[in-house]
């Protein structure tokens, strides 16, 4: 089986649901506040392993409670965590999402370690890098600290995938290194300087990508599916219908199945379909971790969907 390296954050999440969002200056009573461990890294490596992957992850922890437990969920999910770094000057990053009563989400993060996990560390996991053969990178690192990792694993010809999130606008040198980008629009929007509110934005933003040298692009697009495009093919791979209750870690599911299908050298089409099952099924239940399915509940779901449409 192929091995799934995640070079990324840690951010446990202090999650916060009421009726509506917040006004400038108002208060409101709330329903319910809930803690989990997530982060975009440690989301993607454990939505991977729940699949059965052969996931290891790599980050910054501070040396307190938020990171033992961070810890902990990876050891419960059978993610190798041995190259995990702690720091005593800097506290474990966390995120207060608020959501609303229609699953929509909005999320403050204070990055914390995450911040302090830098080029010269990724470079002291040069051999971890050479001994995977998918690596996954996201934004919740300094950007320096992404495009060392994307560098060390262009050197050894790995297949990279790169989730942009949060927004930001990257430095396009880099570019032709990452075999798969996986924006979601608002993201590709930021990329491209393209309006990808239809679908003839998001078909430019998607050419517009290929253009600045990235080899296989994926839009996410929320309940309107994905749209997957590169120099030879584009696909249209539609969303699956279910009743939101927190979206919190779709993206970050998606990401990690998408990278589980790839390791089992799934078929794009394939791959693309899983990762849609699996993030559809996420957003069925509260928090980011405990809302990531197993492979038993995707094929479920799959079958499930299967018997519905004949």
């Amino acid at each position: 089986m192929k091995k799934i390296l995640i070079i990324g954050s840690f951010i446990t999440d202090l999650v916060v649901k009421s009726e509506r969002f917040v006004e400038e200056g108002e208060t409101i009573i709330g329903e319910s506040f809930h803690q989990f461990t997530g982060g975009k890294g440690a989301n993607q490596a454990i939505a991977a392993a729940k699949l059965g992957g052969n996931v290891e992850m790599i980050g910054k922890l501070g040396a307190d409670k938020f990171g033992e437990d961070q810890i902990k969920s990876l050891r419960e999910n059978n993610v190798k965590h041995d190259n995990v770094l702690f720091t005593n000057t800097a506290s474990s990053g966390i995120g207060n999402p608020h959501i609303n009563a229609q699953g929509q989400n909005r999320i403050v993060i204070i990055p914390g370690a995450n911040s302090e996990f830098s080029t010269e560390d990724v470079q002291g996991f040069e051999s971890a890098i050479r001994g995977a053969d998918i690596l996954v990178l996201q934004l919740e690192l300094p950007l320096e600290t992404v495009y060392e990792a994307i560098t060390i694993g262009n050197k050894y010809g790995k297949t990279i995938i790169l989730n942009p999130a949060p927004a930001a606008e990257l430095d396009p040198k880099y570019a032709p290194f990452v075999t798969y980008i996986a924006p979601n629009e608002h993201e590709a929007a930021v990329l491209t300087d393209i309006d990808t509110s239809s679908d003839i934005g998001v078909r430019e933003a998607a050419s517009n990508l290929l253009e600045q040298g990235y080899q296989n692009v994926i839009i996410t697009l929320g309940q309107n599916g994905s749209y997957f495009k590169n120099k030879d093919s584009e696909l249209h791979t539609p969303a699956f219908s279910v009743s939101p209750v927190d979206v919190t870690a779709a993206g970050d599911t998606y990401i990690g199945a998408l990278a589980y299908g790839l390791a089992q050298n799934s078929q794009i089409t394939k791959a693309l379909t899983y990762a849609s099952a699996a993030a559809s099924l996420s957003v069925t239940k509260m928090g980011a971790q405990p809302s990531l399915p197993t492979k038993s509940e995707i094929d479920q779901f799959l079958e499930k969907t299967e018997k519905i449409k004949k």
